[in-house]
């Protein structure tokens, strides 16, 4: 006869043989689980991660886009202003004003001229 035999063992052997191999290898896939589990936990910890930054970054897009929107407003009502302001006629006191410093000015202009030439 061949094979293990019911009296002597062998069959009881051979099953502890078989238990062996299994029990290293659920040991082996359990180590293995653990390694894809850290490594699933260290992605998981960096997507977060990069995910707040990317959080970061669109919240100071929509700040910086508000300041643009801003800033452009207020050059707007800027130049407006000097437009205005360039655009207004002279009043007439400021005419007046005016030609009365400039003919004050040619007059000291002559008598400092006139100074000089006698």
């Amino acid at each position: 006869m061949s094979g293990p035999q019911p009296g002597n063992g062998g069959l009881q052997y051979d099953r502890g043989v078989t238990a062996g191999q299994v029990a290293q290898r659920l040991l082996e896939h359990d180590r293995h689980l653990d390694r894809v589990s850290g490594s699933i936990e260290a992605v998981a910890g960096k997507l977060t991660h990069v995910e707040l930054q990317l959080q970061r970054m669109a919240d100071s897009m929509d700040a910086d886009r508000v300041t643009v929107i801003k800033t452009a407003a207020a050059l707007k009502a800027a130049d407006e202003a000097r437009r205005q302001q360039g655009e207004q006629r002279w009043s007439p006191w400021a005419r007046l004003a005016l030609a009365a410093t400039t003919i004050a000015a040619v007059l000291s202009a002559a008598g400092i001229i006139l100074a000089h030439v006698r």
